[in-house]
């Protein structure tokens, strides 16, 4: 079993704790030394989630806390990933949210925070009460952002595009990890821009992407369909080549996971 990710994913948590005054009071690896025990302590033999977490301890102050809980939470993980997976092919209709994505001068979205999720559950709770299965942000600007817990990626005439980390989203790791393979893989040139909406309409497919989202491709947005295909074919072709990734089958790409 590999971990997917951990060195990105755990210097994040670090800068979002430096920015947000937490302190872990545990070194890095630590924090790995604990959640291969996890892991092990628990016997999973299937794809799990891991979600470190830090928070204050009671009593010890509401703003400026001086002491904090450290723990790895870790629970199945159940792919929408893999040849043959129908979860894969499931309608996905989504809605541009009227609550506009938070901007760094009132909380930084770039950091992995629970605070910000505030702001995604105003969203997906206006999109499930208009009877869609989740909503894309658009930022202070008026540009798209992202989705209430994933990043967007869009296919427009064989090119993919992705907002910039100013679009106020989450500095994704996984993102990150999929502007390199898209291009480097699979030959595929990929824009990172800020874009409207109304070019977001116009795409040919549309995906979101994340540690829990893999590759989730998108139906329609506010019920625009993309393309005559669904799930498109450069986002099929994606999700493939992420799935055989994370399973250790992609020599150039094995210095992403790290073993239990």
């Amino acid at each position: 079993m590999n971990i997917c990710g951990w060195e990105p994913h755990i210097d994040r948590l670090w800068r979002s704790a430096a920015v947000t005054g937490l302190k872990i009071g545990y070194s890095k690896e630590e924090m790995l030394e604990a959640t291969r025990g996890a892991i092990k302590a628990n016997g999973f033999k299937t794809n799990v989630y891991i979600q470190p977490r830090i928070w204050p301890k009671a009593g010890t102050g509401r703003y400026n806390a001086s002491e904090f809980h450290v723990v790895v939470p870790i629970w199945k993980f159940d792919t929408l990933l893999g040849n043959d997976n129908p979860r894969f092919g499931e309608e996905r209709r989504y809605v541009v949210s009227s609550w506009r994505r938070i901007s760094s001068d009132a909380l930084p979205p770039q950091v992995k925070s629970w605070a910000n999720y505030a702001n995604s559950a105003l969203a997906t709770r206006e999109a499930t009460r208009l009877g869609y299965d989740g909503a894309i942000f658009l930022d202070n600007r008026g540009f798209v952002s992202e989705g209430t817990g994933a990043c967007l990626m869009t296919v427009r005439n064989g090119k993919v595009i992705t907002p910039p980390v100013t679009a106020s989203i989450l500095e994704s790791v996984t993102r990150g990890r999929f502007i390199e393979f898209v291009e480097e893989d699979l030959g595929i040139p990929v824009e990172v821009r800020d874009f409207t909406r109304v070019e977001l309409y116009a795409a040919d497919e549309a995906f979101l992407c994340g540690t829990g989202y893999e590759a989730t491709p998108i139906t329609s947005v506010d019920d625009i369909n993309f393309g005559n295909e669904y799930p498109g074919p450069i986002t099929t072709k994606i999700a493939e080549h992420y799935s055989r990734i994370l399973e250790g089958k992609v020599k150039e790409r094995r210095d992403w996971l790290t073993p239990v």
